[in-house]
């Protein structure tokens, strides 16, 4: 017994355990009976480490002819051999690492993770007949080494909405390293939405808010490595820039901004005004130019492409979202649609229009008659309205002539209009009038009648009641509450007769 441990002498020189384990493998004991303890050697993978096995010197002074072996607990034959000058045999395993330093001693470089364990020493000398000495050398090796992986996920994950999915990690090092799970800096872990077990990562009911980068982290007192994992998440595009309402000066390009994100990311662009495809509008369609980052350019903006406009991305996947805005068009005032002839009903009141198109509004109108800049003060009763129409109190002789306009705003004008003529017309009259009372029973039909004459158009005839609201010409069914009706003549819509 040594040390409580049984061994059996074979031959000579040989000590055998029985029953013994790796940790105390160590005791043998020589020819000569000496014991050495065991060695504790620690390096880190990579480096480069020694596994010290001494030779005793010769009596006489002379060094015997020896072989040096090594073995490597579990392995029933030596990795290594060395005789004197012949080269060594090395197993495929070691070779270009393991060489002889010194005597006897062995040196590994660089050294692995796997390398670790117990080494055995021994040393044979030649001219000992049937005795071999065993020197009962053995070291211990501890290899370091710092985290590295051995499974990691894919650099990018698909998955899809509403889905889960699973990022496998695992690594290799001594000390066994440590694995945790980072998003955005902040370690995750195990909740409704995050699973985290023997380094795997679980992520459950997946939404669009979950794309993005996932980290492994390896650690231990040796250092740490990373791994990081994109997670795409397929669905429809998500639009993160939407266009903002702008405004521009007539001429000038108006640049709608939208950009979206999706996976998969062959997103396309639509664009719409109001409730058409800008493609599909004729006078906007040559002037546009969808960008393939989803921008909107119109190029030399016309008043009339004022309006809502939205962007649409589309990648065929589910619905596809939609944002608005809003571009308002600044141009100088203008004249549009003014009629070459005026009718103004002969002695009533009415109002000498200048039919514009602003933005910003109109500042002022000028005005020219028969050629000449119109002063307004000159004619009784005439006055300039706050949108630049002419307030007449009573058309007479005075008023015949060829009327010109020309509008201002902020941004100036886009010149006079074309010349009107003001023609005196006498007003609509009626040649039916209806009568000043009618009875009826309640539920039966009434037929009031009424009709009209003018120059140069045939009178609109329209029914109110007293302090009630416009009625049809014909009722159909007579109420109690329709009771004090009364027949009402318009005139062209160009001018307005005012009643008092």
């Amino acid at each position: 017994m040594i040390n409580g441990t049984p061994w059996q002498l074979i031959y000579s020189t040989t000590l055998k355990c029985l029953g013994c384990t790796e940790s105390n493998l160590f005791l043998l004991s020589g020819a000569h009976g000496v014991r050495e303890e065991p060695r504790f050697v620690t390096a880190r993978a990579g480096e480069s480490v020694i596994l010290g096995c001494d030779v005793s010197p010769p009596l006489d002074g002379q060094q015997p002819p020896y072989v040096v072996e090594w073995f490597k607990f579990g392995v029933p034959i030596p990795f290594f051999i060395n005789f004197r000058f012949y080269p060594p045999h090395v197993d495929p395993e070691y070779t270009g690492r393991a060489s002889l330093h010194g005597k006897a001693s062995l040196q590994i470089d660089p050294v692995r993770s796997e390398d670790q364990g117990w080494y055995e020493c021994r040393v044979l000398m030649l001219e000992q007949q049937y005795d071999t000495f065993h020197n009962g050398s053995w070291v211990h090796l501890t290899v370091n080494a710092p985290p590295s992986f051995t499974v990691t996920p894919p650099q990018y994950v698909e998955a899809k909405e509403g889905g889960s999915t699973l990022l496998s990690c695992s690594a290799q090092g001594n000390p066994k390293p440590m694995i945790s799970w980072l998003r955005e800096g902040e370690e995750l872990a195990t909740n409704a939405k995050y699973s985290v077990h023997d380094g795997s990562l679980t992520i459950l009911g997946i939404t669009r808010d979950d794309r993005g980068a996932y980290t492994c982290r390896a650690y231990s007192d040796q250092g740490e490595v990373l791994h990081t994992t994109r997670l795409l998440v397929q669905g429809p595009p998500y639009i993160v820039s939407p266009p903002e309402n702008i405004t521009v000066n007539i001429s000038q390009n108006a640049p709608f901004t939208c950009q979206a994100e999706a996976y998969p990311g062959n997103l396309t662009y639509t664009w719409f005004w109001e409730e058409d495809n800008v493609y599909f509008k004729n006078d906007l369609k040559l002037r546009v130019r969808i960008l393939i980052d989803g921008t909107l350019i119109i190029f030399r903006v016309k008043p009339e492409d004022a309006g809502k406009y939205t962007c649409s991305p589309s990648n065929s996947l589910g619905i596809s979202p939609s944002a608005s805005a809003y571009l308002t068009v600044q141009y100088p005032a203008r004249v549009i649609n003014m009629p070459p002839v005026i009718y103004v009903p002969r002695k009533l009141p009415g109002i000498i229009r200048c039919p514009v198109d602003a933005n910003p509004p109109v500042t002022s109108v000028k005005w020219e008659k028969d050629g000449y800049p119109l002063r307004v003060e000159k004619y009784p009763g005439w006055s300039l309205m706050p949108d630049g129409s002419i307030r007449v109190a009573e058309a007479t002789e005075d008023s015949l002539g060829t009327y010109t306009c020309v509008p201002y705003n902020a941004l100036g004008t886009m010149g006079m209009s074309p010349p009107a003529t003001l023609v005196l017309k006498d007003p609509p009259y009626f040649n039916v009038r209806p009568g000043g009372e009618y009875r009826q029973e309640a539920g039966r039909e009434l037929v009031i009648p009424c009709a009209a004459s003018g120059d140069p158009d045939i009178p609109s005839i329209t029914w109110r009641k007293v302090y009630g609201v416009p009625l049809c010409c014909l009722l159909n069914y007579v109420h109690e509450e329709d009771e004090e009706e009364e027949p009402h003549l318009s005139s062209p819509p160009i001018f307005s007769p005012v009643h008092h």
